[in-house]
């Protein structure tokens, strides 16, 4: 019998997208895009001085370590010395003739005043055999938006399209950085949003930088929060050491007939266009929407329009109380920056919308204290760590074998004095 020739679907073949390797020090980056592809499109988001600039030359000086040029289009006020500063700090640890390699294969350009004139600006300067960029293997254009651009600047946005196209047919790679609103949307059209293959969202956590990408042809979308860090010497961005905890559980005390409760809680990026919920059964949602509004006003902690998903588990009584306000927002940026609360902590206080710790009642307190000083008491094993207000604090004093109690006047003071290491410097 004769074999018959495939038809439709059946006679495509698959598409082998060309890679260009990242190195070692990008492969947290690598292993979450799946593939940095030769003639990809690449769209970073994020607030101003949030860390894109860095992001990008950190890519481009590690394919120029290898040979490969990059493109830097500057269309903002940082300048040709301010990028030459940020690439000198970011290969200040490497071997100097590495260094100079990297460098040297980053090709700043300041003179694209229009991104109208960029498919122009491709032709003559990087297509041309005879062109000042022609080899380049990677184009930077930082930012998109520039010094303000419209999203209803329509004929301006299809040049930057028309720009891409041309760049993935020559397989060049585009790296567009761009602005997001104060909803954390990426700026401009959604058309822009469309011609990309990969969309990469930054957003602020204090040291952390948490990336999403909700949008990758290469690989598959990431909601969840990567959380990168930048280096205190170098400025380059790395993978959190903490990227792996999924901890976000935070344990109060609420008096001898409740005992010990649990405040448990998930922060997620919602579906890409969406807006953010708040999924809190038989919890009251202002409450919540109080809480959170009170972490987004802690320095560097950009939380707002996510996705959250909390529980509490009170023991013999369901009912929800004020009390839990500071171990709420404790799982809750736990949960956003990925980073384990130990099991000995205890909070306990209500915030209000100064991010104020207010007291407990005292009867409470006196409870705990009691419960503690009890040596056939097992509900709260030692060591423990109670965080309250200072008042409670004052009322906990009496040494007890075991425990260590921390005032906290505002949400600030038990963020920082859980995790040290988040203070600004």
């Amino acid at each position: 019998m004769a074999q018959t020739e495939p038809t439709g679907l059946l006679a495509i073949t698959e598409t082998e997208y060309a890679e260009i390797p990242l190195s070692e020090s990008l492969a947290w980056l690598r292993q979450r895009i799946a593939k940095f592809v030769v003639g990809g499109i690449y769209l970073l988001a994020g607030q101003p001085g949030i860390g894109k600039s860095r992001l990008s030359t950190q890519i481009a000086l590690d394919l120029g370590r290898r040979g490969m040029k990059t493109l830097y289009v500057l269309t903002e006020t940082q300048s040709q010395g301010d990028l030459r500063k940020v690439a000198q700090q970011m290969t200040s640890d490497w071997p100097r003739e590495d260094a100079e390699r990297a460098m040297g294969n980053v090709l700043p350009e300041e003179t694209v005043y229009d991104i109208e004139t960029l498919p122009s600006f491709l032709g003559h300067q990087v297509m041309s055999p005879s062109g000042k960029y022609h080899g380049v293997r990677l184009i930077v254009i930082d930012s998109v938006q520039g010094h303000g651009l419209s999203a209803t600047a329509t004929r301006k946005y299809k040049q930057v399209y028309e720009f891409c196209r041309q760049c993935k047919t020559a397989g060049i790679t585009v790296m567009l950085v761009a602005h997001v609103t104060k909803k954390g949307d990426v700026a401009g059209p959604k058309d822009m949003e469309h011609i990309v293959d990969c969309i990469l969202v930054m957003r602020r956590a204090m040291i952390y930088r948490p990336m999403f990408v909700p949008k990758n042809r290469f690989g598959p979308a990431i909601f969840k929060p990567i959380p990168i860090q930048m280096d205190k010497t170098t400025t380059a961005l790395r993978l959190s050491p903490h990227s792996d905890s999924v901890s976000s559980v935070a344990r109060s005390y609420l008096g001898r007939h409740i005992g010990i409760a649990e405040a448990q809680a998930s922060v997620g990026l919602p579906a890409y266009g969406s807006r953010g919920k708040i999924t809190a059964p038989g919890l009251p949602r202002k409450e919540i929407e109080q809480l959170t509004t009170c972490i987004s006003q802690l320095p560097e902690m950009q939380i707002e329009d996510l996705d959250y998903t909390i529980q509490c588990r009170l023991p013999e009584d369901k009912r929800y109380r004020g009390l839990l306000g500071l171990p709420l927002c404790m799982a809750l940026i736990a949960s956003y920056i990925q980073k384990d609360i130990p099991v000995y902590h205890i909070y306990m206080g209500e915030i209000d919308l100064l991010r104020k710790v207010r007291e407990i009642p005292d009867e409470i307190a006196l409870e705990l204290l009691e419960q503690l000083k009890d040596p056939a008491a097992t509900d709260i094993p030692k060591p423990v760590r109670i965080f309250c207000p200072k008042q409670t604090a004052d009322l906990l004093q009496e040494e007890v074998e075991g425990v260590t109690v921390v005032a906290c006047d505002r949400l600030d003071d038990a963020v920082f004095l859980t995790w040290p290491e988040l203070r600004p410097r």
